[in-house]
């Protein structure tokens, strides 16, 4: 089985520019009760993913399906033509394939930039390194839940403001990783990110 893939990232990445899921359907969060989820991959406040625990089996088995699917898969001599937010499978740089959408051909026709849309990241690859995604891999819904904490703000500083590497809300979240929290939904932005307060634990603060 695969492991879960827990990780933080560096800030680099701007805090409004969540991709769009126009292809393949986000998994959903209940907007009435409390929700139990686990921290996939946090980038700041604003921008981090969660997955619910309960459906990691079924993510890990899927996964092992489209593994198959991809050693299996025959290249032809024509050319694909590929799109913006076409979905796709993409090989990662550790050589495991996983969905994406493309969010970006860039000018050289040699890479590609694309959102790996059950993990939360995005990265440059070989366009060499995707290939078409058949419906019966679009149809589920992706693993990563878009969320930004509701109504935060960085330590002595505004909804403007920065989030600074020593922000302590970073610690917070880094204790937090391999933990299970609670997790309120508060407002939906765009159909695409969940506005949410996260239960932290005092003795991870």
């Amino acid at each position: 089985m695969m492991t879960e893939r827990n990780q933080t990232h560096q800030l680099s990445l701007q805090d409004s520019d969540m991709p769009l899921h126009k292809f393949i359907p986000l998994e959903k969060l209940d907007i009435v009760q409390l929700n139990q989820v686990r921290i996939l991959y946090y980038q700041t406040p604003r921008r981090f993913y969660v997955y619910l625990p309960n459906k990691i089996d079924t993510h890990a088995q899927f996964q092992i399906e489209l593994q198959r699917s991809m050693q299996n898969y025959k290249l032809t001599t024509a050319s694909t033509q590929y799109v913006h937010h076409q979905p796709v499978a993409a090989q990662d740089n550790h050589a495991i394939w996983h969905r994406a959408t493309i969010l970006d051909l860039n000018a050289n026709g040699i890479d590609v930039c694309v959102y790996f849309v059950d993990v939360g990241q995005q990265e440059n690859i070989p366009i060499t390194n995707i290939r078409p995604l058949s419906q019966e891999f679009i149809r589920q819904p992706a693993f990563a839940i878009p969320c930004r904490l509701y109504k935060i703000c960085p330590l002595n500083g505004d909804e403007r403001s920065s989030w600074k590497l020593n922000d302590p809300v970073h610690h917070a979240f880094n204790q937090l990783m391999a933990n299970n929290a609670n997790c309120k939904v508060c407002d939906r932005k765009e159909q695409i990110c969940y506005d949410v307060e996260i239960d932290i634990p005092s003795k991870f603060l």
